[in-house]
């Protein structure tokens, strides 16, 4: 006789043999997919539709594609929409673009089968065992750690280490595995096995902690390699944030919180620290905060020229430099990412796939918070889902100043943890999609798109013309023709007609469509300036038609200082009234002021040297001049005003003289 009913353990079997499926794909396929670039693309395609195996069969027995959770939406819409259309939209899509998205499919994948993972408890039980997921997941932190103390080659910033990185070294490989990836990806890990490890102690679960406490010293020895500052402050936070949550947040907790950020920021203010921690070898805050400062401001002009589908996915760190020049592109550095997950997500999405992520991100954050919230002060199960939390906050807070950009190695970790707190939020701690949140959110992406829609022509003239940084065979003739259709409708497309011009030599022509573009945009006459640097005639223009944009009077100062120093002094100056800020044209102005006016020229160091000191130069110059004409006193404050060691050593070394009484 048929029974129509499925008894618990016909679920529980059926549930096993899909997570068996699941698991075998996901290994089958992790070479081609992971890895794409030892296999052909016939078999990583194949690799990538063998990943849609496991749905298939659910259908087939009639099972549902995946348990429901507040996520399945987003993250169903980021795969096969934001995804698909990245690679079809790539200005390169067989290049690093194929490569990120067979790797993001496979992240997803691993991520819907830890939210599939069967659960361990009865109904109503918030223990949480370290179950198969969460083993896995602190043997990669594990892994991670290992091979970035064996693959990373020591930098010079904190202190430095040539010992570090045996296997670079056996390998032979130039630079090493990258520092700040490892750290990113640390930054998911230790608040996790630090609020495992306290856990562990609170409860007296000895053999637990006597096993995890070597796996955190491995990940912070790790960590403490990188050098990376940003790491180091971030999982400090998330980790302090997870010990914090380890008992009911009450006052004395808020107490606690307060006292310590107030004695850690009293201890990088008023010790050496601050400068050691901050500068890392730096020698001037330019040094510091200027490389990031001019990439943000590149991604940020790549946004608003591509915010409907991105520039593609991965492709921005490849063509910044030609595409937006801070410096003349062959001495510009090749980029890895934005440096800041969140612009990169934008980069290589658009503003409605970054707001899609976002919103993924936010819903784990906050499912997290309420597995906190439920369970036992003082257990290990609060301290598991305390130590997830921290490690996302982590993770979120060194997003802001790097990246480990979806679809690397490296951001494999982000998708396990948000499967881990997903795949344990049910019953009463799961949320769902009401009516109106689905027609806010869908409302939401369609406005962001509409928006976005609105710079089509731009968008898709950066497209063809990154096409044709990164394709050296491209038709030249025909993009420049349709570059011109778009141009003469668009003003901001007339960048890319120009610089697609520029780079077939075609000087002519990029002038006369750069000419119109300075009658309508100010946005990129300093990446004209680099580009253009000599051309005078645009120069001249610039400032004609913006008037009050200082990049015009710069790039014509730049342009003319060897012949004619008095008219670049007085460009220099124009400029400098309406940047003030700007110390690299402060350096250029008084180096300009020094053979004929050392006194202008000092005040000129002096606004270099306390507007960022690039190059540590303008502090040291101006405690040069001072030295040279005899008022000592002057010369030891404004060397004291630089980072570099040297400036330093010069100020102690008069300050000797002063107290020995030698002139």
């Amino acid at each position: 006789m048929d029974n129509p009913f499925i008894g618990q353990q016909e679920v529980q079997s059926s549930n096993l043999s899909f997570r068996n499926l699941d698991l075998a794909i996901l290994t089958l396929t992790a070479p081609f997919l992971l890895a794409p670039s030892l296999f052909s693309r016939a078999m990583s395609g194949i690799a990538l539709l063998l990943l849609l195996f496991p749905y298939i069969m659910r259908l087939v027995f009639g099972r549902p594609l995946s348990r429901p959770t507040v996520v399945n939406l987003p993250v169903a819409v980021l795969a096969l929409v934001f995804m698909p259309l990245a690679f079809l939209l790539s200005p390169e899509p067989w290049g690093l673009t194929w490569a990120r998205l067979l790797t993001l499919a496979w992240s997803i994948s691993l991520f819907f089968v830890v939210v599939n993972w069967p659960h361990p408890a009865r109904k109503g039980d918030l223990r949480t065992r370290l179950n198969g997921p969460t083993l896995f997941y602190l043997l990669l932190g594990g892994g991670i750690a290992v091979a970035g103390i064996l693959g990373m080659r020591s930098v010079d910033k904190l202190f430095f280490l040539p010992q570090t990185g045996v296997l670079v070294n056996y390998l032979g490989w130039e630079h090493g595995l990258p520092t700040n990836e490892i750290a990113g990806a640390l930054t998911l890990f230790i608040p996790f096995v630090g609020a495992l490890v306290y856990g562990c102690l609170v409860t007296g679960r000895r053999r637990q902690f006597l096993l995890l406490l070597p796996l955190a010293a491995v990940m912070g020895l790790a960590l403490v390699l990188t050098q990376s500052r940003t790491g180091l402050t971030a999982t400090a936070i998330g980790t302090l944030l997870a010990w914090l949550s380890a008992d009911r947040f009450n006052r004395k907790w808020l107490i606690v919180g307060v006292v310590i950020i107030a004695l850690a920021i009293a201890l990088v203010r008023l010790t050496p620290i601050g400068d050691w921690f901050v500068y890392a070898g730096a020698n001037s805050w330019n040094s510091v905060i200027g490389p990031r400062w001019g990439i943000w401001n590149q991604a940020l002009d790549a946004i608003r020229d591509h915010p409907l589908w991105g520039m593609g996915l991965g492709v921005f760190g490849s063509v910044a430099r030609d595409v937006y020049p801070l410096i003349t592109p062959a001495a510009g550095p090749l980029l890895e990412d934005a440096h800041n997950l969140y612009l990169q997500t934008a980069l290589d999405f658009g503003l409605a796939g970054v707001l899609i992520f976002l919103v993924i991100a936010v819903l784990v954050v906050v499912s997290a918070v309420r597995l906190v919230r439920v369970r036992p002060p003082q257990t290990l199960s609060r301290m598991w889902a305390a130590g997830l939390l921290g490690a996302l906050i982590a993770h979120a807070l060194y997003s802001l100043t790097d990246a480990v950009a979806l679809g690397t190695w490296a951001g494999v970790p982000l998708w396990i943890a948000f499967g881990l707190v997903i795949g344990v939020s049910r019953g009463r701690l799961q949320m769902a999609w009401s009516g109106r949140a689905r027609v806010a959110l869908a409302g939401s992406v369609s406005l962001v798109l509409l928006v976005s829609a609105m710079a089509w022509p731009v968008n898709r003239a950066g497209q063809l013309a990154t096409h044709a940084i990164l394709d050296p065979a491209a038709d030249i003739a025909a993009t420049t023709a349709t570059l011109s259709e778009l141009s003469a409708g668009n003003c901001r497309a007339r960048w890319f007609d120009g610089l697609v011009r520029h780079m077939a030599g075609d000087v002519v022509g990029r002038n006369a469509v750069w000419s119109g573009l300075l009658n309508c945009s100010t946005t990129y006459t300093g990446y004209m300036a680099v580009l253009a640097a000599d051309d005078v005639t645009l120069a001249r223009q610039a400032i004609e038609t913006e008037p009050e944009n200082a990049a015009g009077y710069f790039w014509l100062a730049s342009a003319v200082a060897a012949g004619d120093p008095q008219q670049a002094i007085s460009l220099y100056q124009a400029g400098l009234e309406l940047a003030p800020t700007d110390a690299h044209r402060w350096l250029a102005l008084a180096e300009l002021l020094e053979p004929n006016d050392p006194a202008a020229a000092l005040d000129a160091y002096l606004l270099a040297c306390r507007n960022g000191d690039p190059g540590a130069n303008g502090c040291l110059r101006a405690g040069s001049l001072a030295e040279a004409g005899g008022d000592l006193p002057a010369a030891i404050e404004y060397y004291r005003l630089s980072k570099w060691s040297g400036a330093l050593d010069r100020a102690d070394e008069l300050e000797r003289q002063l107290v020995a009484g030698q002139p």
